[in-house]
């Protein structure tokens, strides 16, 4: 049934704003679910009980009831009630007229509201009343509001659809509504608008969340199926040699983690499937991804004589990676190849050549490039870095790129994505189900934690006599601002002043500038500067979030910290760390009390713990690059319930009905 106003009762206002919220039909507004309830059983007879932190609901008669004009203008209702001690207090209403005809003197009423208790007496403002007389709710749901439409106005429609609620069909099999002893979806549906009490309210959600769930994860589990259905007998099935991954790891001047030796394993063993691999590798920072990633690309390209695409979403990452690959891929005599943006069109004419001719083996480019005349002649293997950072048209182009052997063999190329920043598990076993899941979470053995601690502005003094110490032994600091140049309408530290303001405290050492902003070769003269410890402190803005790489550097300084997300925080903190000196981040903050994400960042150093607290403390898809049109939004489900959601990828891996 189409939504309108002689249905509704509303007018066309009313209806323009559901529309807009793309609830059209009886059946979307039906699917508006409270997102929580209010209790109101327990039932209080005297003032004297009432909790002013907390809703109360209160049993009282009316003493008076009149309106009076306020000095503003408003018309404003004041009632007088007694409790049943004939104890006195007020309940007071802006703009309501219609009280005046509802509620009369003497009538027995129930209020529902937090009280105030101001100039020795107890008051209500613009309390929920209702006559004691009524069938009265216990129970009354609370639906979030769309469009400037509140709560009570749903309250009131649902009413109104009632006749509707047995017109609409189960979404879940009736395997899993057996197996599960769940009720009928209008039944459930019921259940969450009418609730009896908060067993029933419960009840309905838990199901109606793992319909939600349910519906989410399957979905991604037959776009796994058809993935790896489309590319059976089309991806190159590259068998596993452990005789020449112990060689590659020979050449590596440290030891690896057990973690990734495992992660090597389990992509390797992928890649000897008849169909393509598609695995999602998380890992924090300073856990060596790269070289994980570079040792299945070396291992593939000896096997197969396969050409490899390394993409990230920077040209100085891609440089980054292209340095420090370059000994090892030397070792085995691979070609490889930068294509970044600031090579010039003749630089770029040949490397784009010798990757069609099959001269490169290993391309390290950014998504910028991503253009239909760039063509290979063998890609059979794409590694995405920083992933989360790629829209998934970006990604998608590598993900699904095929190269052509003859006019009737296509192959599908295997695909790692890495990602630093780590998926709350619940997150991953959601959205990320398509793909297979690794972890780098074990650190190097030398690696030291971090200290983190809050800094209040009356600390400062202190901050700096610790600084000049750690200048003294000759160590280099960072100092991260949120903007680089004052602003007009943010009064927040800017890059360009605390420069300024830290040479003023040091006059006796290089303070010095960096930001986005700057050309790229003033970038590069001053990072090499820094890495030379010629500049002792640098005040720079978020740019160092992915870029330097100063194992000299032991403190990180944050300014206006609370404006910065957990996970640019983490990113920050590891810039130091990097050697076996003890290392220091202080987040200073004008806040004048502590915010859960910075007593988190002093708490622990496991960035996958915060990520568990990013997901509670934030809206999922924004914290993780994934508010994109494939990925729909959570109306009831809850992502940090974990065994619902563990629960619900038991039942559909046991194959209930996809015979």
């Amino acid at each position: 049934m189409i939504l309108d106003k002689k249905l509704l009762h509303t007018t066309d206002a009313y209806i323009k704003k559901l529309n807009l919220a793309w609830l059209n039909t009886s059946e979307d507004l039906i699917n508006h679910y409270p997102r929580t309830y209010e209790n109101k059983s327990n039932v209080l007879e005297f003032f004297s009980y009432v909790n002013l932190k907390e809703k109360n609901t209160i049993i009282c008669e009316i003493e008076t009831i009149g309106s009076e004009r306020t000095r503003n203008n408003k018309q404003l209702i004041k009632a007088i009630i007694k409790d049943k001690n004939w104890f006195l207090a007020e309940a007071v209403w802006f703009n309501q007229l219609f009280l005046l005809r509802d509620f009369k003197q003497w009538n027995n009423v129930i209020i529902f509201w937090k009280p105030k208790y101001n100039y020795w007496k107890l008051s209500f403002l613009s309390p929920d009343i209702e006559h004691a007389w009524k069938d009265n709710k216990t129970i009354s749901p609370i639906y979030p509001e769309l469009n400037y439409i509140p709560s009570d106005w749903f309250e009131k429609k649902i009413e109104i659809m009632k006749p509707y609620f047995k017109e609409i069909k189960n979404v879940l099999p009736d395997e899993i509504i057996r197996k599960k002893w769940f009720s009928q979806k209008h039944e459930n549906l019921y259940k969450i608008h009418f609730p009896k009490d908060e067993a029933d309210f419960e009840k309905a959600r838990k199901e109606l969340a793992y319909e939600e769930l349910y519906v989410m994860q399957l979905k991604w589990l037959l776009k796994k199926k058809h993935l790896e259905e489309n590319s059976l007998w089309k991806s190159p099935k590259i068998d596993f040699d452990a005789e020449l991954v112990k060689d590659i790891i020979s050449h590596i001047p440290y030891s690896l983690t057990n973690s990734q030796k495992i992660v090597i394993f389990q992509i390797l063993k992928d890649m000897e499937k008849l169909h393509s691999m598609r695995r999602l590798l998380q890992w924090d920072v300073w856990t060596w991804k790269t070289i994980v990633a570079l040792i299945t690309a070396i291992h593939a390209i000896i096997k197969w004589d396969i050409q490899v695409a390394l993409m990230v979403p920077t040209e100085i990452l891609a440089r980054q990676h292209f340095e420090s690959i370059a000994d090892l891929l030397f070792k085995y005599d691979i070609r490889s190849d930068l294509l970044v943006g600031s090579l010039t069109e003749k630089q770029k004419t040949e490397a784009k050549a010798r990757m069609k001719n099959w001269e490169t083996q290993l391309i390290v480019w950014t998504h910028a490039l991503i253009q239909e005349w760039v063509k290979f002649k063998k890609l059979w293997y794409v590694i995405i870095d920083e992933q989360h950072r790629f829209w998934v048209e970006q990604r998608k182009f590598l993900e699904e790129y095929y190269s052509q052997e003859s006019k009737e063999i296509w192959v599908f190329p295997h695909n790692l994505n890495m990602t630093a920043t780590p998926i709350p598990r619940t997150l991953a076993l959601t959205i990320y189900w398509d793909q297979d899941i690794s972890v780098l979470s074990e650190y190097p053995a030398w690696r030291l934690p971090i200290h983190t601690r809050v800094i209040r502005d009356e600390d400062r003094e202190k901050m700096y006599m610790f600084i000049e110490e750690e200048i003294k032994a000759w160590r280099q600091i960072y100092w991260i601002s949120p903007l680089v140049t004052e602003s007009e309408t943010l009064d927040i530290a800017n890059a360009t002043q605390m420069q300024e303001f830290l040479q003023n405290i040091f006059p006796w050492i290089r303070v010095w500038l960096l930001h986005g902003k700057m050309k790229p070769k003033e970038k590069d003269r001053i990072m090499e500067e820094f890495m030379n410890n010629e500049i002792k402190i640098l005040s720079s803005t978020s740019v160092v979030e992915v870029w330097v790489n100063n194992r000299n550097a032991t403190v990180m300084c944050i300014e206006a910290s609370e404006r910065f997300g957990l996970s640019q925080l983490h990113q920050f903190r590891w810039r130091v760390g990097r050697a076996e000196h003890q290392s220091y981040c202080y987040l200073f903050t004008t806040k004048e009390y502590k915010e859960k994400r910075l007593k988190a960042m002093e708490d622990t150093n496991d960035w996958f713990e915060l990520s568990e607290i990013d997901l509670e403390l934030r809206w999922p898809w924004e914290v993780y690059w994934i508010r994109q049109s494939w990925i729909e939004e959570f109306r009831i489900a809850n992502l940090s319930d974990f065994e619902l959601i563990s629960e619900i990828r038991e039942d559909i891996e046991t194959n209930l009905w996809l015979k």
